[in-house]
């Protein structure tokens, strides 16, 4: 996959292609199922296939006051485009040029122009250009315009509900890590480096380690859940607690992780935190003592959920 960070880097596309639009954060169910029409549409018609989306959310410039905090970072974003089978990333950041563009130019000059689009294959709320102008009555002009296919996918619902990035961001505000992971089609998870902590659990029998957090992603509710740590690639089960640890009046937002059986120096190390399913809220206990009972009892209620 080749990933492109500005417009200037493409020059024109050679080879025809088939592309997808949109910002994508989180790349959710809805979004794999725009990707695999993509993928299946540019085979048939022996396209390379085109991803073009946003470094930053589009709504960081037009209206930053209401910008959503991503539930991924570029990293992760890259990666999981990568794992998709995508031959081209084009990931711009979205500037006043992005913001600017007449739609009608953004598909002669850029889509048509620059990546040589032949099939355009975009989801039913598709929107770009100035002013978000741009939409699927529009496309469907240009394609007989210009004679390229259009492909519009429809919404993906669960339970009746559809997918979407803002469904998504709410729940993990709310905590709800299984309806999260349920609409994500993966586990939700954290990537950071084990940074030194107040090492409170390890004077009690279960030290934690303690991982450093990008505040600018939408993160989860403050509390205690089960997840998977993944170090140097090898999965271990583990029990995790994000938030403000109320019972010692932090004011940073913490994420801590007990790994089972593990007793390894992970200090520096870059770690990945899945997360499967919430044990509870945090809580703000009277003494330190009933803290770490209550932090034995989720132990044991981790270990019956791996049944260990």
């Amino acid at each position: 996959m080749e990933v492109i960070h500005s417009l200037g880097e493409i020059g024109s596309l050679t080879e025809m292609t088939g592309v997808s639009l949109g910002t994508f954060d989180g790349l959710h169910k809805g979004h794999i199922t725009l990707i695999k029409t993509l993928k299946e549409d540019c085979k048939l018609q022996n396209l390379k296939s085109v991803i073009y989306t946003f470094s930053n959310h589009p709504r960081e410039l037009i209206n930053s006051k209401n910008s959503p905090r991503l539930i991924i970072n570029n990293k992760q974003k890259i990666d999981l485009f990568y794992k998709m089978g995508i031959d081209f990333l084009v990931m711009v950041k979205f500037d006043n040029f992005q913001k600017n563009i007449r739609a009608e130019d953004f598909i002669e000059e850029i889509l048509l122009k620059k990546l040589n689009m032949k099939a355009a294959i975009v989801g039913w709320d598709c929107h770009f250009g100035r002013k978000a102008e741009g939409n699927i009555e529009l496309l469907k002009e240009f394609s007989q315009k210009y004679d390229f296919d259009l492909t519009v996918v429809p919404p993906l619902k669960i339970d009746n509900e559809i997918i979407s990035s803002t469904s998504i961001r709410s729940q993990l505000s709310k905590g709800l890590i299984d309806k999260v992971n349920l609409f994500l089609g993966r586990n939700y998870s954290i990537t950071g480096r084990v940074i030194k902590g107040k090492q409170f659990g390890g004077t009690q029998g279960f030290p934690t380690a303690n991982i450093s957090v990008d505040l600018s992603l939408c993160l989860p509710k403050s509390g205690v859940y089960i997840t998977r740590t993944v170090i140097d690639r090898i999965i271990y089960k583990s029990i995790t607690n994000v938030g403000f640890n109320p019972t010692f009046n932090q004011r940073n937002y913490n994420i801590e992780t007990y790994i089972f059986d593990f007793s390894k120096n992970i200090y520096d190390k870059e770690v990945t935190v899945e997360f499967l399913h919430k044990i509870r809220d945090d809580i703000k206990f009277d003494n330190v003592e009933n803290l770490y009972k209550q932090v034995k009892t989720d132990i044991d209620y981790a270990k019956n959920y791996f049944n260990i």
